[in-house]
C-alpha cells in the first residue's frame, strides 16, 4: 500500500513539473532572462576590476576574491547558454523534424555554442591571478555572440547600426548594474571611509558614463523597433518596451540619489545609504532584464500588421472606467470542460482554447473581486500610517482570502468546481500559473500579518512580503500573449504589464522602507507611502479589467 501511494505521489509530481518542458516559450524566456543577468554580472566584474578596483588601490587579496566571484558568474553564464541551446535544439528537432546536420549549421546554434565557449574562457581567465586582458578578449567574443542572437541580427535594413547599438546597450547595463554589485561586494568588509569614498567616486563616474551609453543606445533601438509613438503603446512589443523604460527611469532616480550621496558625503555616513539604494537598484535591474527577455519573444512594432496594432480610440474605449461586474454566470453556462490532455495541448501549442461571452464574464467577475480586495488592502495599509490607524494592521488577511478565491474560482474546470482532479490539473500551464500566484499571495499574507501584529519577530520574515511582491510583479511581465491572434492579446498585455510594473515597484519600495530604518533623509517616508499607493492602483486596474 505504501509503495503504491509513493508511486502515485511521484507520478503526480512528475505531471506537475512536465508543464515547464511543454511550455517551451516560458522556459526559453526564463533561461534568456537568466543569461542576460549573468552576462551583465560577468562583464560587470571586468569593468569594476579594470576601471574602479585597481586604480582605486584595492588590495590584491580583495581583488582576488572579486575575480573569483566574477569567474563563478562567467561559469554560470556558460552553463545557462549551453542549456538554452540544448532546449531550443530539442524543441526544433521535435517540432520541425530538423536533423543534426541542419541543426549544426543553424545560426542560433553556432552563436550559442560560441557564446558558451567564450563564457567558459572568461571563467578560466578570471581564475588566474594575471592581467585582465585574456578575460576581456573572451568577453568581446561573448558579446559578439550575444548580439548576434538579438533582433538586430535578423534585420535587413540598418543591421550594422542596430548591432552596434545593441552591443552598447549590453555594455552599458553591464558596467552599471554588474559594476554596482561588485562595488557592494567590495564594500562589505567595511574598509576605511576615505578609501571607500574614493572607490565609490570612481564607480559613480563610470556609472554615469554607462547610463548615458545605456539610455542613448536604448533610445536609438526604440526608434528603430517601435517606429512611431503608436508603436510604443499599440503593440505588445511597445507596451513591454514602455514598461522597461519606466523601470529604467526608477533605476536612474535611485542611481542619481546615490551619486549625490557619494559626491556630497562627508568622510563617513554615506556607505549605509549607498548599500540600501544599491540593493533596490539591482532588484529593479533584474526586473528590467526579465522584460528585455520578454521583448525577445515579441515581434518588433515596426513589423506588426496594422490590424494587430491598437488605435488610440480603441485604447481609450478599453481603459474607460466602467462599473465593475459582481454578477457571475452559472457554472453550467460555461464552455464544456475538455479532457485535460486536450487542454494542455491547446495551452502549449495554440495559446489556449477559445472562450465565449460566459467564460469572459466569469473571468471579469474574478478580476473585479480580486481588485476590490487589493484596493481595500492598499487603502488599509495607508490608514496604518495615521496616528489612529493601528486597527488596520490586519489588512494582510485580505490577501489570504484572495489566495483561496484564486484557487477556487480561477479555473472552474478544475477541483473544487469542475471535474478535473486537483493534482492532475497542474500539468496545464495556465492552471499552474494561477496556483503559483495563489501560493505567493498566501505566503506573503501570512508572513506580513505576523510581522504587522508582532506575532512573528524573526527579522527576515519582514522581507517575505516585499520579495514575493517583487517576484509576482516580475512574473506578470513574463505573462506574454504572443501566441494569440489579433488585438485581444495586445489588450491583455495592456492590462497585465502595468500591474506587473506596479507590483515590482511596491515590492522594492517596501524593501527600501524596511532597509532604511532610522534613516533621516526622508527616503524611508517616501517609500512608506509609495508601496500602498501602488497596491491601491493595482486594485483599480483589476476593478476595470475587461476581457
Amino acid at each position: 500500500m505504501g509503495t503504491s501511494r509513493a508511486g502515485k505521489f511521484l507520478s503526480r509530481c512528475n505531471r506537475a513539473l512536465i508543464w515547464l518542458v511543454r511550455d517551451f516559450d516560458l522556459l526559453n524566456l526564463l533561461l534568456r532572462a537568466l543569461s542576460f543577468a549573468l552576462e551583465a554580472l560577468a562583464f560587470g566584474a571586468l569593468f569594476f576590476l579594470g576601471v574602479v578596483a585597481r586604480p582605486a588601490g584595492l588590495d590584491d587579496e580583495r581583488r582576488g576574491r572579486l575575480r573569483h566571484v566574477g569567474a563563478m558568474f562567467a561559469l554560470a553564464l556558460a552553463i545557462s547558454q549551453a542549456v538554452l541551446v540544448a532546449t531550443t535544439s530539442a524543441e526544433l528537432m521535435g517540432s520541425t523534424g530538423m536533423g543534426v546536420r541542419e541543426l549544426a549549421t543553424a545560426s542560433f546554434f553556432i552563436a550559442g555554442c560560441v557564446f558558451a565557449a567564450a563564457a567558459l574562457a572568461m571563467w578560466m581567465a578570471l581564475r588566474q591571478p594575471l592581467r585582465l586582458w585574456p578575460a576581456v578578449c573572451a568577453a568581446v567574443v561573448a558579446l559578439g555572440a550575444s548580439v548576434s542572437l538579438s533582433h538586430a541580427a535578423s534585420r535587413m535594413e540598418d543591421r550594422v547600426a542596430l548591432l552596434l547599438l545593441t552591443a552598447a546597450h549590453h555594455l552599458g547595463m553591464a558596467a552599471w548594474v554588474g559594476g554596482l554589485l561588485f562595488l557592494l561586494l567590495a564594500l562589505r568588509s567595511e574598509p576605511e571611509p576615505p578609501f571607500a569614498q574614493a572607490m565609490a567616486r570612481r564607480f559613480s563616474a563610470m556609472a554615469v558614463a554607462a547610463v548615458v551609453v545605456l539610455v542613448g543606445a536604448g533610445a536609438g533601438l526604440s526608434v528603430f523597433y517601435a517606429g512611431s509613438w503608436r508603436g510604443m503603446w499599440g503593440t505588445s512589443y511597445g507596451i513591454l518596451l514602455s514598461a522597461k523604460i519606466v523601470l529604467t527611469a526608477m533605476m536612474v532616480a535611485l542611481g542619481a540619489a546615490n551619486y549625490l550621496a557619494i559626491r556630497g558625503a562627508a568622510e563617513t555616513g554615506f556607505l549605509r545609504r549607498l548599500r540600501r539604494f544599491g540593493e533596490v537598484e539591482l532588484g529593479l535591474a533584474f526586473t528590467v532584464l526579465i522584460v528585455a527577455a520578454s521583448l525577445t519573444a515579441q515581434t518588433p512594432s515596426v513589423d506588426e500588421m496594422p490590424e494587430n496594432t491598437l488605435t488610440a480610440q480603441s485604447v481609450v474605449q478599453r481603459m474607460e472606467w466602467r462599473r465593475p461586474s459582481f454578477h457571475t454566470p452559472e457554472f453550467a453556462q460555461l464552455t464544456p470542460t475538455t479532457p485535460l490532455s486536450v487542454a494542455v495541448r491547446e495551452a502549449t501549442f495554440t495559446g489556449g482554447s477559445k472562450s465565449d461571452a460566459q467564460d469572459r464574464a466569469w473571468s471579469e467577475y474574478n478580476h473585479h473581486w480580486a481588485g476590490l480586495m487589493v484596493l481595500a488592502a492598499g487603502l488599509l495599509a495607508l490608514l496604518t500610517m495615521l496616528p489612529r490607524g493601528r486597527w488596520a494592521r490586519h489588512w494582510p488577511l485580505l490577501f489570504l482570502g484572495l489566495a483561496v478565491f484564486i484557487v477556487v474560482r480561477a479555473d472552474p474546470e478544475c477541483w473544487p468546481l469542475g471535474p478535473r482532479p486537483f493534482w492532475a490539473s497542474f500539468t496545464a500551464p495556465d492552471v499552474l500559473e494561477h496556483r503559483a500566484f495563489a501560493l505567493l499571495i498566501g505566503a506573503f499574507a501570512i508572513f506580513e500579518w505576523g510581522v504587522r501584529t508582532g506575532r512573528l519577530r524573526w527579522r527576515p520574515a519582514q522581507f517575505v512580503f516585499p520579495a514575493l511582491c517583487a517576484v509576482g510583479g516580475a512574473l506578470l511581465l513574463t505573462h506574454t500573449h504572443a501566441l494569440g491572434e489579433g488585438t485581444d492579446e495586445v489588450f491583455a498585455e495592456l492590462s497585465h504589464t502595468p500591474m506587473g510594473v506596479l507590483g515590482a515597484t511596491a515590492g522594492w519600495a517596501r524593501w527600501l522602507e524596511l532597509r532604511l530604518d532610522d534613516d533621516e533623509s526622508g527616503a524611508q517616508r517616501v517609500a512608506a507611502w509609495v508601496w500602498p499607493v501602488c497596491l491601491a492602483l493595482v486594485g483599480l486596474l483589476l476593478l476595470n479589467y475587461r476581457e
